[in-house]
């Protein structure tokens, strides 16, 4: 039910991002759905494109993380008094998150690096941190080009590596029949950026068509659609659409929906 609550908070503030800036904690909203977060005056888009291109790297090598930019005391929201208390802050947006997200969450501002992995060790990622020196800026390029130089610094030293230990999200939206077929519609997004999805119709616990969605980017933003055919005689009365979702690591989860016409 939190996930749920979350999600459903999660896809109001990326419709409205502005709105997200009233909410208790931003970031906690936005690094649901996207991997970085910026500051109210945002970086330029070089600077936001350098930033993400290392993001996607981490992602890419099989690595995890999430950032989030805090350039000024207005990109905390309602707690304010966090700011330039990188530790402090990533440890409390690490908790917030951590029914969509627990991994490596790495937090910038002007007087340092903050980071969190759901309360593991952060031994490794504090050795290349403290090599670092801090932003000492509030600009929003200054922070978005030391959160690249980070990030860049964390994968190259291995120190992102992270057992994914949370299963996909997945919720099936809507199941209906028409002419034979039967169209589901769900949500399905993991922390590492892809998963695998079975989408099996059955009738009291026994299948009677299954397919299979291979390994995909996934997003929250977008549910998924898919649409399977009855065997010839079938009965559409009683079934319903059980979607299991499995990420690279194998964590697993499902979620049925009852089939309406």
């Amino acid at each position: 039910m939190r996930r749920a609550a979350l999600l459903a908070c999660a896809l109001v503030a990326a419709a409205a991002a502005g709105g997200a800036r009233a909410d208790g904690d931003p970031a906690s909203d936005m690094l649901v759905v996207q991997n970085v977060f910026l500051p109210y005056e945002a970086p330029s888009h070089a600077a936001v494109a350098g930033l993400t291109k290392e993001v996607a790297s981490a992602y890419a090598a099989g690595d995890r993380v999430k950032v989030a930019l805090v350039a000024t005391r207005v990109d905390l929201g309602a707690i304010p008094s966090l700011f330039d208390k990188p530790a402090q802050y990533a440890t409390f947006l690490g908790r917030e998150l951590a029914g969509f997200y627990i991994g490596p969450l790495l937090v910038v501002m002007p007087s340092g690096y903050g980071i969190y992995d759901g309360g593991r060790s952060t031994a490794a990622e504090q050795g290349v941190l403290t090599r670092l020196a801090p932003p000492g800026s509030a600009r929003p390029d200054t922070l978005a080009a030391a959160a690249a130089n980070a990030v860049a610094q964390l994968l190259q030293a291995g120190a992102l590596r992270s057992k994914d230990i949370l299963p996909p999200y997945v919720q099936a939206l809507l199941a209906k029949t028409a002419g034979g077929r039967v169209t589901v519609q769900y949500y399905l997004s993991d922390d590492s950026g892809k998963a695998s999805a079975t989408i099996t119709v059955e009738r009291a616990g026994h299948a009677l068509q299954r397919t299979q969605v291979p390994d995909h980017a996934t997003s929250i933003l977008h549910p998924e659609t898919e649409r399977l055919t009855l065997p010839a005689g079938v009965s559409p009365a009683g079934i319903r659409v059980c979607v299991g979702a499995t990420d690279p690591t194998g964590n697993h989860a499902v979620s049925c929906k009852k089939v309406g016409r």
